[in-house]
């Protein structure tokens, strides 16, 4: 037991590093959409690629910042029912829940990786602008994330089963 609770740990750890780092593409992004401002506002010299680059970017955050959010539990859900329950029995629903959500994730995860492999294969480039980036390397982005969240999925998952059969493992719950 004592294993499966450090990688519940490192998963946990691994979505913190995630989502520091990743907020750190906030900055890039602010930076990207600054230079464009002033090149096209006081240069009168809108550029070609920075509507895109920051699509691309702000992109490539919100599906890695999702790790970081499930790691907090931040993602909606209706707690008007759940909050009724005690702990265990919220861990039992989560149980549920969380076994269709990664189930989903799975599935997710394999289509994504098809779809991040073909835009690999074919060398996809953007046809948005005339600046045509290469786009499989954003489109990469999305079983990364997948994949990132699913593994905090199954952390969760770790978490309300042990819960949920009143299993000493107190590395693994959080409070």
């Amino acid at each position: 037991m004592l294993s499966v609770c450090h990688l519940v740990s490192w998963v946990d750890r691994l979505s913190e590093i995630v989502g520091k780092a990743v907020s750190w593409m906030c900055l890039a992004l602010i930076l990207v959409l600054l230079y464009e401002i002033v090149a096209r506002y006081f240069f009168v010299s809108p550029t070609s690629w920075a509507h895109e680059l920051s699509t691309m970017l702000y992109g490539t955050f919100c599906v890695l910042a999702g790790t970081y959010t499930h790691r907090y539990q931040g993602h909606v859900r209706s707690e008007a029912l759940y909050n009724l329950f005690s702990r265990r029995g919220r861990a039992i629903l989560d149980v549920i829940t969380g076994l269709v959500v990664l189930f989903v994730l799975v599935v997710f995860f394999y289509a994504s990786v098809d779809f991040a492999y073909e835009s690999w294969q074919n060398k996809e480039l953007s046809s948005k602008s005339t600046w045509a980036p290469p786009i499989y390397p954003f489109k990469t982005v999305l079983p990364v994330a997948v994949g990132l969240i699913a593994l905090q999925s199954l952390a969760h998952l770790i978490r309300d089963i042990c819960v949920a059969l009143n299993l000493p493992c107190n590395a693994c719950v959080e409070s």
